[in-house]
Order: structure tokens, then C-alpha cells, then sequence
């Protein structure tokens, strides 16, 4: 089952099974644009998906009949965790390096590389810059497993039960290390996509540079003059447009990684037999995380209602 198989594959393919998977991610693409709101609802919805996954359904994202007060609900109370451990988070770095990057508490790292850290990197060294990169970002799914564990217990307050927290760590330092290395290749797949549009973007640009030296070279009244003024309006709107599309494309495409990411921390905590976890406050029982699917029931049981 792929709900209790922690990895990137497994968590791509629980969310491309059903047919039309893709309009979810489309509708929350374009909600995401929504300023603060959208954000909260998109990540309510993805850690509703994550909550299924963490009591071993093997459940492909939602798409009719969601509860959008309940996915608000959610997303609200994650946003809190993440705002508040981003607080603290702050107040490490600058205690721990003197300085602070505002590292994404997102596990897909779509905002890895802020515009602050080109300034940090002016004023520390490579070496430093590394070291707080590296802790900011395991912190980041630190925090993506607190809010998961906000949400299975619909309180703010579970997802600073800090001890409970590095409790799992210690027990399951490696599966942590996984689900920061699946975190790192949402990121990397974003980066990537970047780069190549920045790729395409410079040879267009080139291109552009080497049109108007060949008409300075061939002088003006020439046919290329005329072509270029009689599709300037036409150039005009499919730039606009190929902007618009290639912004909207890259958005899908962080929006996939982000539920792809957050759905693995709900892998994560699938191995700790979310159904025998007592009070917030309660340790891990015994026996867990469990590794071994096939030591685990094949039916799994039936989660809270959400």
C-alpha cells in the first residue's frame, strides 16, 4: 500500500491514480494566487489529504465533496504553527548565526532561495551560509510534521507538543532524514523548472539582441524593420501571454510538489500507527515506527471523521 511506503514515487503516485487528478491541482493552483487565504486554504487541503494518508488509506486527493469550512479550519490552524516555529526559527538563527534567512516551512521548498539570502551571503561566509541553509531546512520539515500532528488532533496545540515530536525523530532518525531528502526534491524540481525558463527567457533574449544588430548592420528601411513593426502589437500580446502561461505552469507545477511533500509526511507518520496514539500529550506506544508493511494489517482502520 502506498500510504505506508515513504517515498517521493509513492507519494506521486497515490496522488496521479484517479482519472482527472489533475483538475484539483489546476483549481488549487489558481486558488493559491488568493493572498493569504488561498495559501491557507491550499495547505488545509493538502494536510486533509495527509491525514487520510497518516491513518493508512490509500486515498488520492479529494476531488468533489470537500468540506471547505473543514479544509479552512485546518489550514488555519497549520498556518499558525508554521507562523509561530517560523518565529522561533528566527530567533535561532539570529541567537545561532547572527543573522536570519527566511527559509520556507513548506516541506516542497518552493521558496528555498528567497531574495535574503544573496544578502546573507554578503555578509557571512560561504561555510555559515551553508550550515544555517541546512538547518533552516531541516527545521522546515520539522515543522511540516508538526502540523500534520496539529491536524490529526485538530489542535494547536498538538503540533507544539515538541516532545512527542523529537520523540518520533529519535525513534525514526532515518525516516525523518528521508522525508527531508523528498522535501529537498520537490525543491529541486522547482529550481529546475526555473532554470529552464531562465534558459529559454536568455535565448529569446539573445535572439532579440542579434535581431537589432542585424538591422543596425543592414540599415533602416529594410524588410526586417517592416516585419518587426508590422507584428510589434501581435509580439506584444503572445509575450503576455506566454508570460502568463509559463507563470501558471510553474505554479501547477510547485502546487504538485507541495502536495506530494506534505502527503509523505503523512507516510512518516502512517509507521507510527497513527490509530494507537492515545492524548496529545501521551508518548508513542511501543513497537513503533513499524518498517515491515507486511507486519502491518492489510485493512487499515477507519479514521476520524474530517
Amino acid at each position: 500500500m502506498y500510504a505506508r511506503q515513504l517515498g517521493f514515487a509513492s507519494s506521486w503516485k497515490m496522488l496521479t491514480r484517479d482519472k482527472g487528478w489533475i483538475k484539483p491541482v489546476l483549481v488549487l493552483t489558481l486558488v493559491g494566487w488568493i493572498p493569504v487565504l488561498g495559501q491557507i486554504a491550499v495547505l488545509g487541503y493538502a494536510l486533509e489529504w495527509a491525514r487520510l494518508t497518516a491513518w493508512g488509506v490509500d486515498a488520492a486527493p479529494k476531488q468533489r465533496g470537500v468540506a471547505y469550512g473543514k479544509v479552512l479550519a485546518t489550514g488555519g490552524i497549520a498556518f499558525l504553527v508554521s507562523v509561530t516555529m517560523g518565529f522561533v526559527l528566527m530567533l535561532l538563527d539570529m541567537l545561532l548565526f547572527g543573522d536570519w534567512y527566511s527559509a520556507a516551512l513548506f516541506p516542497a521548498g518552493v521558496n528555498l532561495f528567497s531574495g535574503s539570502l544573496l544578502d546573507i551571503m554578503r555578509r557571512m561566509s560561504p561555510l555559515v551560509v551553508l550550515v544555517m541553509l541546512a538547518f533552516n531546512l531541516l527545521a522546515g520539515t520539522f515543522c511540516a510534521a508538526a502540523m500534520l500532528r496539529a491536524t490529526l488532533y485538530d489542535s494547536f496545540a498538538a503540533g507544539w507538543r515538541l516532545d512527542r515530536l523529537f520523540q518520533m525523530v529519535a525513534r525514526d532518525a532515518s525516516g525523518f532524514l528521508h522525508l527531508y531528502a523528498i522535501s529537498l526534491i520537490g525543491g529541486a524540481i522547482n529550481i529546475l523548472y526555473g532554470l529552464l525558463v531562465a534558459l529559454v527567457a536568455s535565448g529569446i533574449a539573445f535572439g532579440g539582441v542579434m535581431g537589432v544588430a542585424v538591422e543596425l548592420a543592414v540599415g533602416p528601411g529594410s524588410g526586417i524593420e517592416r516585419l518587426l513593426f508590422g507584428l510589434g502589437p501581435g509580439i506584444v500580446v503572445l509575450t503576455v501571454v506566454a508570460f502568463v502561461s509559463v507563470t501558471f505552469a510553474g505554479s501547477v507545477i510547485s502546487t504538485a510538489m507541495n502536495l506530494v511533500c506534505i502527503n509523505a509526511v503523512g507516510q512518516w507518520c502512517c509507521r507510527f500507527e497513527v490509530e494507537r496514539w492515545g492524548v496529545s500529550s501521551a508518548p508513542l506506544p511501543d513497537g513503533v515506527p513499524q518498517r515491515d508493511v507486511s507486519d502491518i494489517s492489510s485493512v487499515p482502520p477507519v479514521p476520524p471523521a474530517c
